[in-house]
């Protein structure tokens, strides 16, 4: 395989041509988002109660309506119990579980360049095969990873950025998770200046749906694949 850096483009470019992608799948991006906030929420409902939580935190309710700084802090204690650290770690592996969702959009995008029908078996592109452990295993090491870095400053973004492409890359070139991450870092000195700018105004345009729409949240949310997508294109290429 073969990886090099084209000439710097624009960031007008970038995003014009990020929301054609966008555009050009809006079904898919709404059928995303249906399907993971409403596995996402009827796992974590279930999970509250299988851990016990529920049972705790309901002890409480009536402080809700009188006392409601009593109240976080009684759910503050609540998180501290053994259970609620078996919980957090089930969330790890369900989010784990859903992550490879998102694979299947590199494979729209990439269908849609070479003019090929998109279907939605599509979104399921990252469930195939070996390929399902691949990118759980990535997702589930990611969120450990970030979950500590996070708590210290700014270190949860450096995270983010430093494994930006890491599952195109993975999905396209077939890379493992240390290689995508030196493969990563060599594409942001390239032009980290487009790439920081592109992806802050996906993330702004990710929330938009949710802070002027409501509802269009599900249809904003997964507007980012499309712009890192669109910048792997710029700053990677694939031999054969």
């Amino acid at each position: 395989m073969e990886k090099n850096y084209p000439q710097k483009v624009g960031i007008q470019q970038v995003l014009k041509t990020a929301f054609t992608y966008w555009n050009r799948t809006l079904f898919y991006q709404l059928s995303f988002s249906l399907l993971y906030f409403s596995l996402f929420f009827l796992a974590y409902g279930y999970l509250f109660q299988y851990f016990g939580l529920w049972q705790e935190m309901s002890q409480y309710s009536e402080l809700i309506q009188t006392d409601f700084p009593a109240f976080n802090k009684k759910a503050e204690e609540v998180m501290k119990l053994p259970q609620a650290q078996n919980f957090f770690l089930a969330i790890f592996f369900l989010l784990a579980f859903l992550n490879p969702l998102n694979v299947g959009f590199y494979k729209i995008y990439r269908k849609i360049d070479l003019n090929e029908k998109v279907e939605l078996n599509d979104l399921f592109a990252g469930y195939i095969g070996l390929s399902f452990f691949k990118f759980f295993s990535f997702y589930l090491f990611w969120m450990i990873i970030f979950s500590y870095a996070n708590s210290l400053f700014l270190l949860g973004v450096v995270w983010f950025f430093i494994t930006l492409f890491s599952v195109p890359l993975m999905f396209f070139m077939n890379v493992n998770t240390i290689e995508g991450i030196k493969l990563t870092f060599k594409g942001l000195k390239t032009n980290f200046s487009t790439i920081f700018i592109s992806m802050v105004v996906a993330f702004l345009f990710s929330l938009s749906g949710l802070i002027l729409f409501g509802f269009g949240f599900l249809l904003t949310f997964p507007f980012w694949h499309a712009m890192i997508y669109t910048l792997y294109q710029q700053y990677f290429k694939e031999n054969g």
